[in-house]
């Protein structure tokens, strides 16, 4: 179905409301965050002789199945919410992020085995291919394009926070303590997105007129005032044509849809920005960065190590939130990208030198320092660019299924590069797992220049040149 949105040039939130309602979003973000982080700190104690589990410890096989079959479980998740978001509606399909994420933590606690893990982290994945899906399309219901980017960016510093957030607890508490506490943030996405309706889209489609215009209003932010009342009244029939008008003239997708040299090239470029996100390996080492660091001979201890690259996230999450809707995207993924690749180079090299003993005595912050620069520069542009760039490339009819395929094709990277990345670790070292990573950022590096256009500002309408 053919995602529908306001006439451009007539937003249907100012950039202060669409702000405001999307902070509940953050919520559960956090917690998937921590899940997607929760590998890092435990996954040395599950491999440990002092492992909690009543199955003992974990192999590198094993743990390489914990860390990337959370992809498997955003595969279902894609799937599942995607068709949500049509039958219920995006708010309601955002409600139900609760029930995996809730999963998660409590099958964590309970957890004896290595098996319990598995389906643990199928329950994150879920919930995390849940929230790729139903997101975007949350905000771009309730947003203008202006601000589309920086809305964007926020959600994605939520999810760096948990991330943080899991590193610290992870270092400071026990392993049945961390799920106890952090099962409490769900529960407080649950209890506040209960105050939070539908968006004005979804309810026209079905058809609910009386509660589309409350919850625009909800959108705008308009108070009961006459005046206010009267000017939103006209903005509302303007949207309520639309969209009915949109539904109605809806046809089915056939094949050619998709084969138009327009659908042709945006879903390339979808394709490999999704794998460009995942293939950089920037995942991969935050999901293992305890194991990542123990490897690089850091100067400062693992742990603290995870939580400085966390902290170095949250900077670069912060420059994309003001830059992204200054500088463009295409601008700042190059940046991105190439520094990205730039920042492994860098700590492939030390890693090298140091397995021939070479003589690098006082160079030992070179690990925390390149991984961090590293980390700031995806976090700067290709961490978040590739997921609201999509609606922006893809035509407006095959924007749905355009938007489910880029998603499961990054669960099926990310599933890829967190599978491999133990096992790369422990065959061809450090050195050569980061220079299969970095090789790939600089290949981006000239697709992205060659082929991805700017899209900064573009109506989603009519989407139908890339």
């Amino acid at each position: 179905m053919k995602r529908t949105q306001f006439p451009a040039g007539q937003s249907i939130s100012s950039s202060s409301c669409s702000e405001q309602r999307t902070k509940f979003l953050n919520i559960i973000n956090l917690s998937h965050g921590a899940a997607l982080g929760w590998v890092s700190p435990f996954l040395p104690l599950l491999q440990s002789e002092d492992s909690p589990l009543h199955t003992g410890p974990v192999t590198t096989e094993q743990g390489s199945w914990i860390g990337s079959i959370l992809c498997l479980g955003g595969l279902f998740g894609a799937i599942i919410y995607g068709y949500l978001c049509e039958k219920i509606g995006v708010k309601k399909s955002i409600f139900c992020l609760v029930i995996p994420n809730m999963s998660f933590w409590i099958t964590v606690y309970f957890s004896t085995s290595v098996y319990h893990l598995y389906v643990a982290r199928i329950f994150a994945g879920m919930a995390g291919g849940g929230i790729i899906v139903t997101f975007p399309l949350y905000v771009a219901d309730i947003s203008d394009s202006k601000i589309r980017g920086a809305i964007g960016s926020l959600l994605g510093l939520s999810g760096n926070l948990g991330i943080l957030l899991m590193y610290i607890v992870g270092d400071f508490l026990s392993y049945r303590t961390v799920p106890i506490v952090l099962s409490c943030i769900p529960v407080l996405f649950m209890i506040s997105m209960s105050f939070i309706p539908e968006t004005p889209q979804s309810l026209l489609k079905a058809q609910n007129i009386s509660q589309a215009k409350q919850s625009f209003m909800f959108y705008n932010g308009i108070k009961r005032d006459e005046k206010q009342m009267a000017a939103s009244q006209q903005e509302f029939e303007k949207l309520k044509a639309f969209i009915l008008d949109s539904k109605e003239n809806t046809q089915k997708l056939v094949v050619s849809d998709f084969t138009t040299p327009t659908a042709r090239k945006a879903i390339f470029i979808g394709i490999f920005l999704m794998f460009l996100n995942q293939f950089c390996g920037v995942f991969a080492i935050l999901t293992y960065a305890v194991s990542v660091f123990s490897e690089s001979g850091s100067m400062i201890s693992p742990g603290a190590s995870a939580i400085i690259m966390g902290s170095i996230q949250i900077v670069g999450i912060l420059a994309s939130f003001v830059l992204v809707d200054l500088a463009g995207r295409k601008r700042l993924l190059l940046v991105s990208t190439f520094g990205t690749g730039l920042g492994l180079s860098c700590l492939g090299v030390y890693s090298w030198l140091r397995t021939q003993n070479a003589d690098i005595e006082g160079f030992d912050w070179v690990p925390i320092v390149s991984l961090s620069g590293t980390v700031l520069l995806f976090c700067v542009g290709l961490c978040n660019i590739p997921f609201f760039v999509l609606p922006e490339i893809l035509p407006a009819k095959i924007c749905n299924a355009g938007n489910v395929i880029s998603m499961i094709s990054i669960t099926i990277f990310a599933f890829i590069s967190l599978k491999i990345l133990p096992i790369l670790l422990e065959v061809i070292h450090l050195y050569g797992a980061v220079a299969i990573f970095a090789s790939t950022c600089f290949l981006g590096v000239i697709i992205i220049a060659l082929f991805i256009p700017e899209t900064k500002g573009k109506n989603l309408i009519a989407p139908e040149s890339v």
